[in-house]
């Protein structure tokens, strides 16, 4: 993908955040009416203003001939400290061509923003994503109204990048935070670029956003995702979703270790083979930025055809 492979390999994703960016937005431009022709809703979810979804809907002529839609939640990335379902001008474009994305795929896509530190401690990002996922669930007819869609609610896909992941993962993970009647609910989950294992550094400052996240070190061991899936009860692992990952081929140093790792745990904690799928010339936050300009879309593909692939309500 040449607008990739243009960029300056670099170990540090503070450096390629402008880059990316630079490269990306005028081909977003280009395609804002295409992008925007998708009908999206925005709903509130919880009590603050970071407790907010946007919904995007099928066009008529992405809906199957069954009338019934998987369902897609999306959770973004942002080192646990930034982030937006909608970044603001002038990248106002991401993350809404994710939901167009998937949504002309023949999802309907959901968007939410969750709190962020120094605002949120372990476990409240987890207990956000948690909430979003069943007040969307809860509230289906008025998600649904006047819009002529028929989802399937009852086998919902959830995908996330980076510090997504690494929330999305403890969500399923932990034994207390997600309720059995949404955990019975989650069908599959895509996994992309994820951290799910922080080394103990006692040098790193306070102010570094996993131990604002966790509070300290002994928090960070104990909670974070590969610390969870080596406790998982069994009970826990026996009905756990269908799974896939996916890595960057120009990943960040130490991202796709870490994504592999956690990979060959949960393989040998499921007792099942976990595909994991490189997205070909894409750095670590490419992935999302391609979709929408038809250059670097092919990652995409396959998470529409895997979900497709396991969706009860597509076959």
């Amino acid at each position: 993908m040449d607008i990739i492979k243009n960029l300056k390999d670099v170990t540090a994703i503070p450096f390629i955040h402008q880059p990316i960016r630079d490269a990306f937005s005028p081909q977003l431009e280009k395609h804002r009416s295409d992008i925007e022709s998708v009908k999206s809703r925005t709903f509130k979810y919880g009590s603050t203003d970071r407790h907010k979804l946007d919904v995007y809907y099928p066009p008529a002529d992405a809906i199957p001939s069954t009338g019934n839609v998987p369902v897609l939640y999306f959770f973004y990335g942002g080192g646990f400290f930034e982030g937006d379902r909608r970044l603001a001008p002038p990248y106002d474009l991401v993350y809404s061509n994710t939901g167009a994305y998937f949504a002309k795929r023949g999802m309907l896509t959901v968007i939410s923003d969750y709190r962020l530190v120094p605002y949120a401690k372990f476990p409240e990002p987890v207990e956000d994503m948690r909430d979003a996922i069943g007040w969307v669930i809860a509230n289906a007819d008025e998600v649904l109204a006047d819009s002529g869609i028929q989802a399937d609610f009852d086998h919902v896909f959830l995908m996330s990048h980076s510090a997504g992941s690494a929330l999305s993962s403890t969500l399923l993970l932990h034994t207390t935070l997600l309720p059995p009647n949404v955990r019975a609910r989650i069908h599959g989950v895509i996994l992309q670029g994820g951290a799910y294992t922080f080394k103990r550094d006692e040098s790193t400052s306070p102010d570094d956003p996993v131990l604002q996240l966790y509070g300290s070190w002994d928090s960070v061991e104990a909670n974070m995702p590969a610390a969870l899936l080596r406790k998982a009860p069994q009970e826990l692992l026996a009905g756990f979703p269908e799974v896939i990952v996916f890595v960057s081929e120009r990943e960040l140093d130490g991202f796709t270790e870490n994504s592999e790792d956690f990979t060959e745990t949960l393989k040998t904690k499921l007792g099942r083979q976990i595909p994991i799928v490189k997205m070909k010339d894409h750095n670590h936050l490419s992935p999302h930025w391609a979709l929408g300009t038809g250059e670097g879309e092919e990652w995409a593909d396959d998470v529409t055809k895997w979900i497709k692939d396991n969706a009860p309500s597509a076959k």
